[in-house]
């Protein structure tokens, strides 16, 4: 383990402190997306469940559509999470 020097605040740093504080800067707002697309999905296919699935059409999209927002909670299931 080897550590860094941050020569603006003079603090030591871990490589691992490093990797984690890089991992997280691009996370976050994939997971921040993901999260808000959980949230917002249901609103697309609640009015496809209130008219009925009833051609081919109107089934694929609504499974799409539930496939897409499994996806965007798997990503965003983190977001905010208390360290």
């Amino acid at each position: 383990m080897s550590t860094i020097t941050d020569p603006e605040t003079k603090t030591v740093r871990t490589s691992d402190e490093e990797a984690k504080s890089s991992d997280h800067s691009l996370s976050t707002p994939i997971q921040r997306i993901g999260f808000w697309t959980a949230v917002a999905l249901p609103f697309l296919y609640m009015p496809l469940l209130a008219t009925g699935l009833n051609t081919p059409g109107q089934l694929q999209t609504f499974l799409i559509l539930v496939a897409i927002n499994m996806t965007a909670l798997l990503i965003g299931h983190r977001h905010r999470e208390k360290a």
